[in-house]
């Protein structure tokens, strides 16, 4: 498992509370930028010239995400230029390569500093990645990486993009797993987003990708929000795809609720322990008891 916790309660606090996550899953706990993420997260397949300008292009996918970088097209072509010869240049790439060449570029073009290089030195600040372990060597093991409200938001947003992105290339690159007699697919890696709504609406490509695409891989995406309208701004193909939809009492707008449910599911007449439930390619939304206080 790879758990992103936005509210840092996901695992044993000092007091012995919590949740236990990771005794369940014998995960590591790292807190960035206290504990940087032990990732060659700018990592390449290899050196050839696709995949040089694809690591770009993905890179730049994620660092455009970030509030505050607002990229037009000089912007964008200048981020992606600055990725694609810090990754030429240096192996591994980290982060401060990207900021010294894109630095570079703006002074070569005689552009003026803007949203985009406050954000890459906002995001070189404090060191969030360190390249001790490959891709391969990161996902074979469990993570839970602790980004409470303390720790400023473009540094919450590069990890989770970043770690997304190199999941994604990862994950999509390996063999489909294997198939059991019963249907059920051999699983490798449960990627965990508490409070998603973080990140929900941003349309992180690498996000999509996991949600479509993983599930032969072996992925799943586990996606926890407050309410439905926190969806509202990710396409009907990403939403067709959760292969399990679980929604509680909530005031969201019946608008929301019914994008990804289907008529008919109010949410707000819901008693205490109530849910609907919508699995991939069902019609409509099933009421069921998850719980009773009794």
């Amino acid at each position: 498992i790879i758990a992103f916790d936005f509210k840092g309660d996901l695992a044993t606090d000092e007091s012995g509370g919590g949740y236990h996550l990771e005794q369940l899953f014998d995960a590591t706990i790292i807190e960035p930028p206290r504990m940087p993420v032990p990732l060659d997260v700018l990592a390449l397949r290899s050196r050839d010239e696709i995949d040089l300008s694809q690591g770009a292009s993905r890179f730049r996918e994620s660092f455009s995400r970030l509030k505050g970088a607002r990229l037009g097209d000089k912007q964008r072509d200048a981020v992606y230029e600055a990725a694609s010869r810090a990754l030429r240049a240096r192996t591994p790439c980290q982060l401060d390569d990207f900021q010294t060449e894109l630095l570079n570029v703006y002074a070569e073009r005689e552009i003026k500093e803007d949203g985009a290089i406050a954000a890459a030195r906002e995001v070189c600040r404090f060191p969030l990645f360190t390249p001790e372990l490959t891709p391969e060597e990161f996902f074979k093991r469990s993570w839970i990486i602790k980004l409470p409200p303390h720790v400023v938001e473009e540094s919450r947003s590069i990890v989770v993009n970043l770690v997304l992105d190199a999941l994604d290339q990862y994950l999509n690159s390996l063999p489909d797993t294997a198939v059991a007699e019963d249907g059920s697919r051999g699983m490798r890696i449960i990627a965990m987003i508490d409070e998603a709504h973080r990140i929900l609406g941003s349309r992180l490509p690498s996000l999509s990708n996991l949600v479509r695409m993983s599930r032969s891989k072996g992925g799943a995406v586990m996606l926890i929000s407050q309410s439905p309208d926190d969806f509202s701004g990710e396409e009907d193909d990403f939403l067709s795809e959760m292969g399990l939809v679980a929604a509680f009492s909530t005031n969201a707008p019946s608008k929301a609720a019914a994008r990804i449910l289907g008529r008919g599911a109010n949410l707000a007449t819901l008693s205490t322990g109530q849910a609907y439930v919508k699995r991939r390619n069902d019609n409509a939304a099933r009421k069921v008891q998850s719980w009773s206080t009794k």
